[in-house]
């Protein structure tokens, strides 16, 4: 992580105790990055530990993490913040979201949009106060219907630009609630299937 990156973490993370708005944007993280804990003497450490330290006393409510090279999303992360109402995971290399994310009761948006998610991640059904829900422009053929379908508090599901499975694609244009938008199901995506 070059200096600029670092300063500017240390930066977000200081005013994040003022607000409870956590925002690491394009702050070049890492699925198991380096941190600089102390900036004089460069020493390297995981980047998940040092933000929990800096953070540790602070009640976070939004956790902005959008255009870092992620691949997994750091299991710590539902513990150390167990307030998120937010969490904007978009324009990352995610595939998956780790089962820990249950532990987010009060989740209510979240963002995976922009990402290299395959499957529809099993850990969004565990989200109990999700209301909102990006998944778009990713790589995502099939959804359990039936369990989006089951979510109680869940509004909106932004499931455009993925190559979903013509029989997904359907049966999710007829789900009474939430309001899911696809794009306009193409040919082309048959050989995806």
């Amino acid at each position: 992580m070059a200096a600029a990156s670092v300063t500017r973490v240390v930066r977000r993370c200081e005013e994040a105790k003022s607000d409870g708005n956590l925002d690491l944007a394009s702050c070049e993280l890492t699925s198991f990055p380096v941190f600089v804990t102390d900036l004089a003497s460069c020493e390297l450490t995981s980047f998940p530990v040092a933000v929990y330290q800096l953070l540790r006393n602070t009640e976070v409510h939004c956790c902005i993490l959008n255009s870092n090279l992620l691949k997994l999303l750091p299991k710590r992360l539902p513990a150390q913040f167990p307030h998120l109402q937010e969490l904007q995971l978009s324009r990352n290399q995610l595939q998956s979201l780790p089962a820990e994310l249950q532990q987010l009761q009060q989740l209510q948006r979240l963002d995976i949009s922009h990402n290299r998610f395959s499957i529809f991640p099993e850990a969004v059904f565990q989200l109990k106060a999700l209301v909102s829900l990006n998944a778009s422009n990713n790589a995502i053929v099939g959804v359990d219907v039936g369990k989006l379908g089951g979510m109680e508090s869940v509004a909106d599901v932004d499931l455009q630009a993925n190559p979903l499975a013509e029989a997904v694609h359907n049966d999710l244009q007829q789900l009474p609630r939430p309001k899911v938008t696809v794009s306009p199901w193409e040919e082309h995506f048959q050989d995806m299937e």
